[in-house]
């Protein structure tokens, strides 16, 4: 009653009962317990992270409600750490498509004589096909391989596999020349980052001390795809018809596209740690729409302290991360950069040179010998042979 007396002559009875019921949320903060009132604290995520405990103030909703559910993470490991049938998987279908899009560049030379009668142009004018195919083939990785860095190699694959089908459709099923060279150019765009990515998805999922036989069998499916094509194509042009040398395409590379959109994973490991940071983060702001708040975070060394804290997580090489602009200047510059030390090499000129002959020996050899198409097939086996 005394202390009553003193708080009415003072005139602070209206600010005693604020002060009164600010107190249990001041002895929540100091009992370590998160609200949303408290900031949100960031920590850098890595595969290695052990994910935090919920805190023990917040196990149950306040309605009564169930809590949201957790997110499924089986699918967001660190791509090093994959089974060796789910690595084998990816190396198969990387391979196939690898030899398919170097199949699709040596095919177009057995449609060239059917292709120079049916538009009454000369058979130089014929290969304007390979020119544009080449140029798709090599502008493209300059821009399109920078997006794979940032936003993941499957995107980019189904994007451009997509692409690299309707282009075939289009050169099997197009009424006129011109439009035979546009689509052989997209052609070239849609294939040309299977070639020049897949080196980058075998040191996203095999330390550097196994990539040796990923990286064989990747470059002899490049090579058998080259010598497979004329091979082919030669017996398709000779038999059916030039139309034919794509329409088989257009088979094969259908059943392989949907290999990639059905079992092809993503390998960056960035992207897939970037995706497990942004999946984890919704979870958090949907448990604190909920009233579930916190989780218990060690504070020190020994793992003997914890607090509740309202967490997000963010990833290192996010931040790092140099912009897109940069990326492809980077891109467009570096192999004009590298490839002179290349030609200057006498065994990478003789090996160009090697694969320039064969590939180009179709004419001479059909108008000395009178032969069909179909009996080039010894000369391109050379390029098969050298596969092995």
């Amino acid at each position: 009653m005394h202390d009553l007396q003193k708080i009415f002559k003072r005139g602070k009875i209206e600010h005693a009962l604020p002060t009164i019921a600010v107190e249990p949320q001041d002895k929540e903060h100091e009992a370590g317990v998160a609200s949303t009132q408290m900031p949100i604290t960031y920590h850098y995520l890595t595969f290695e992270t052990t994910l935090p405990l919920e805190s023990q103030h917040s196990s149950g909703r306040p309605d009564g409600l169930p809590a949201p559910e957790s997110p499924n993470l089986t699918n967001y490991v660190d791509p090093f750490s994959w089974p060796a049938y789910r690595k084998n998987t990816i190396i198969c279908i990387s391979c196939i498509t690898v030899m398919l899009v170097c199949y699709a560049a040596g095919s177009y030379d057995a449609a060239t004589g059917q292709v120079s009668t049916k538009w009454d142009v000369s058979q130089t004018v014929a290969y304007l096909g390979i020119t544009t195919f080449v140029v798709g083939f090599g502008i493209a990785p300059m821009v399109l391989a920078p997006f794979s860095e940032l936003n993941g190699r499957r995107p980019v694959f189904v994007l451009t596999g997509r692409l690299f089908l309707v282009s075939q459709v289009a050169c099997a099923a197009t009424r006129s020349f011109a439009g035979l060279l546009v689509a052989r150019f997209f052609v070239g765009v849609g294939g040309s980052t299977f070639s020049s990515t897949i080196g980058g998805v075998i040191s996203d999922i095999y330390f550097k001390e196994e990539r040796n036989t990923p990286m064989a069998l990747f470059s002899g499916a490049a090579l058998f795809g080259v010598g497979l094509g004329p091979l082919v194509s030669g017996f398709v042009a000779q038999n059916l018809d030039w139309r034919w040398v794509f329409w088989v395409q257009v088979i094969l590379w259908g059943a392989c596209i949907l290999a990639v959109i059905m079992l092809f994973n993503e390998t960056r490991g960035s992207v897939i740690l970037s995706r497990k940071a942004v999946i984890l983060n919704r979870w958090y702001e949907a448990r604190e729409q909920s009233g579930l708040v916190g989780f218990e975070m060690l504070v020190s060394e020994n793992g003997s302290e914890r607090e509740s804290q309202r967490l997000r997580w963010k990833v290192k090489s996010d931040e790092e991360r140099e912009t897109i602009a940069k990326m492809v200047g980077i891109s467009l510059y570096r192999p004009f950069r590298k490839c002179r030390p290349f030609l200057r090499d006498k065994a990478n000129g003789h090996f160009l040179t090697c694969v320039m002959q064969i590939s180009c020996a179709q004419n001479p050899w059909c108008s000395s010998f009178h032969s069909g198409l179909h009996l080039l097939g010894p000369l391109y086996i050379l390029l098969l042979v050298s596969c092995r």
